[in-house]
């Protein structure tokens, strides 16, 4: 009896079998595109509903701080009619507190509705790119942090009320504009790399024509037309403090806007911070022999320890603190950032509210003055900021003499009972932006069209 024959199978078959292998993993691989793009619709939508959340929280925040806002002038309205001689000062406690709350509702309330927006369209990209914001909670608090202690100052001093002590020289106001600076000085030495602290000493040219356009050739500028105008005494202190007052804790992100170079700029940010302990009182000295209204207003040795304090201290403690840990300092330097930057806003913001009714009364010589200024200002840091031809170098030295540091002469003038001079240095710092916008767009411009 023969055995059975083995069919050994041809290449056809194992052709077709391979060919249905590998339809079943096509099928399969179609099935895994399928789900991974029904998950990824999914996390677009758990990612939308996840917006819409956060939305409905900043409404309710939004609406709690303006209910309360609105309650508390009701309130205040209340005790003002069934008791005029209350211990309370309702007009204050009304405009400073209730409308502070309210305010920053409408602010929250308008940055949520904005952002949702742009979140969403992110959302509905093709190819989401995460976008790193500012953090609208933290700005609300902190802000909302500096009107509660506002509200809470009364309460521990019963013999005052709040307009007493939130008047232009008092305590309170001096130590929130010392705070202010010395924690931009602080953040600067915290943040900026030793790398680019000593930057400039490759370019010594150009760090000798900052210093001669910043510290010398701008004061110039400001005392013939301080001269030949005469805008005013108020107008002519605070012209004179922001001439004395280099280094703005800004002058980084003015130099982003006016396509500079941001390297010099911090760079040359901490050179005048460092000369401004001497510099400042001896430009106020300067300017005394020429205008009496200073040697009136200012104390300079108190000036000299005033900038020593709320500037080289912090600056020089930020150093220490990077130099003893690099990532100590990455780690606090954003916060103590974006703390600075909003107290300086809260500070600007209240100066401006408190000296509302003095600046329509600034009158037109003041507005011209500051428009000469920061022309001049602009032409002589243009022409004197070339660096291989280079237009960054010129912008941002063109930048940095114009820009000056408005906390530090806010607080100049209000340590020295020169308040009068505070609608002038907002003024400048408002109407110097302004007057400067046309210099950055031609910049960006013209580097675009290089590029």
């Amino acid at each position: 009896m023969s055995e059975p024959e083995t069919k050994i199978p041809n290449n056809n078959d194992l052709a077709m079998q391979r060919t249905d292998l590998a339809q079943m993993r096509t099928d399969l691989a179609a099935q895994r595109n399928s789900l991974a793009e029904t998950r990824t619709e999914l996390a677009r939508e758990r990612t939308r509903a996840a917006q819409e959340r956060t939305l409905m929280a900043w409404i309710r925040t939004s609406l709690s701080m303006i209910s309360f806002g609105f309650g508390i002038d009701r309130f205040f309205s209340y005790l003002n009619k069934t008791s005029p001689k209350t211990v309370i000062n309702t007009l204050t406690e009304e405009r400073i507190l209730g409308l502070s709350l309210m305010s920053l509702g409408i602010f929250a309330l308008a940055a949520s509705l904005v952002t949702h927006w742009r979140t969403l369209k992110n959302i509905d990209e093709k190819e989401y790119k995460y976008v790193p914001r500012w953090s609208q909670g933290f700005t609300v608090g902190i802000i909302l942090l500096f009107i509660g202690l506002a509200a809470f100052i009364p309460l521990l001093t019963v013999d005052f009320n709040l307009s007493e002590i939130f008047t232009l020289d008092s305590q309170v106001i001096q130590n929130l504009l010392a705070l202010n600076v010395f924690l931009i000085m602080l953040t600067m030495g915290v943040k900026i790399p030793f790398a680019d602290l000593i930057s400039l000493k490759n370019h010594p040219r150009f760090l000798g024509k900052s210093l001669l356009s910043v510290l010398v050739i701008f004061p110039v500028i400001v005392a013939l037309i301080l001269f030949f105008f005469n805008p005013g005494k108020n107008t002519v202190i605070a012209l004179i403090l922001l001439a004395a007052a280099p280094a703005p804790p800004l002058l980084t992100k003015r130099t982003i806007m006016a396509g500079g170079n941001v390297t010099f700029a911090s760079s040359l940010q901490i050179i005048l911070s460092l000369l401004a302990v001497i510099v400042t009182p001896l430009i106020l000295y300067l300017f005394s022999f020429i205008f009496s209204e200073t040697r009136e207003s200012v104390d300079f040795m108190l000036v000299a320890k005033q900038v020593a304090t709320v500037q080289l201290l912090p600056l020089s403690l930020g150093l220490l603190i990077r130099k003893l840990s690099a990532d100590l300092g990455e780690e606090i330097g954003d916060l103590l950032l974006n703390v600075a930057n909003t107290l300086f806003l809260v500070v600007l913001i209240f100066s401006f509210g408190v000296s509302l009714n003095i600046i329509p009364s600034v009158g037109w010589k003041t507005i011209i003055s500051i428009a000469l200024i920061v022309t001049l200002g602009l032409i002589t840091g243009h022409l004197l900021g070339g660096v291989d031809d280079k237009l960054e170098s010129r912008s941002t030295l063109a930048t940095a003499t114009i820009a000056r540091n408005v906390g530090l002469a806010l607080y100049i003038a209000v340590v020295n009972s020169a308040t009068n001079a505070i609608p002038g240095i907002v003024t400048y710092a408002v109407l110097g932006a302004i007057f400067a916008l046309p210099y950055n767009v031609w910049i960006k411009n013209k580097l675009k069209f290089n590029n």
